[in-house]
């Protein structure tokens, strides 16, 4: 149950310019705000872990991020492939820029149509998602109602320097699925000495962001860094397309830090 609904604010805030954490109220989201999710344009975008595209370790991912686009998403690509590289942090936030700016002016705002947006990462990607949100929040180019992200998924978001997946303010809700034991024959054992990625917990900055994690080797065995993507798609499908915690795994569900 969630006790708080920032999302309808979010939605609210497309058009009449209310800030995204307010509206605190008790219960579960509305019958009204469900309904609403369906009339706005929800915009996607998807950023990879370090590895050579052509390799197996982002198929997870990219079918994850294919499937959200035939369940209606607005999916952005890059040429040909369903999700950013890794080291191209500028040239996804650019991609997201433009396609919220949908009259080409250089601002978004009221003339713009209303987008909800919602960011899915994987490894390196995890984090590089967490600074898209974060420069969306600081853009001055958006209009402040604008600038929220409705929803993120972090799959094994990793990065050597990041102490935590730190969840910005101005998102609503962040699921997070990683692994925290590294398993023999994974994927980065060979790019990390032997000592493997492991996903970085998560820290949210703000009280109203419902984020939600589940540290998947608690209760499945062998999963590991390049297996996240896969392991969590049909649950972070429910999490874009509904805006809800999967069921079958709520049990297993913690609540983030708030820093």
């Amino acid at each position: 149950m969630r006790t708080i609904a920032p999302l309808a604010c979010l939605l609210a805030s497309l058009t009449a310019g209310c800030a995204v954490e307010q509206i605190p109220i008790e219960g579960d989201s509305s019958d009204e705000e469900s309904g609403a999710l369906g009339d706005v344009r929800r915009v996607l975008l998807c950023q990879q872990g370090l590895s050579d595209r052509t390799m197996e370790w982002d198929k997870g991912l990219f079918d994850l991020c294919e499937a959200a686009e035939a369940e209606g998403f607005d999916l952005i690509w890059d040429g040909d492939y369903p999700a950013f590289g890794a080291l191209d942090e500028n040239g996804a936030y650019k991609a997201l820029f433009n396609k919220l700016d949908e009259n080409d002016d250089g601002v978004v705002n009221g003339a713009d149509s209303p987008a909800l947006v919602h960011l899915v990462g994987f490894s390196w990607g995890g984090i590089n998602v967490t600074d898209l949100a974060k420069r969306l929040s600081k853009d001055s180019r958006i209009a402040t109602g604008r600038r929220g992200v409705a929803g993120m998924v972090l799959l094994d978001a990793f990065q050597p320097q990041a102490w935590h997946a730190t969840i910005p303010a101005n998102v609503v809700d962040a699921w997070v699925y990683r692994q925290t034991d590294t398993t023999s024959g994974d994927c980065s054992s060979t790019v990390s000495l032997g000592f493997g990625f492991n996903g970085k917990s998560p820290v949210a900055k703000s009280e109203m962001t419902s984020c939600t994690d589940y540290d998947l080797d608690a209760f499945l065995d062998g999963v590991g860094h390049c297996d996240v993507p896969k392991t969590a798609t049909e649950a972070a499908l429910v999490n874009l397309l509904e805006h809800e915690d999967y069921e079958p795994w709520a049990d297993y569900a913690s609540a983030c830090e708030v820093d």
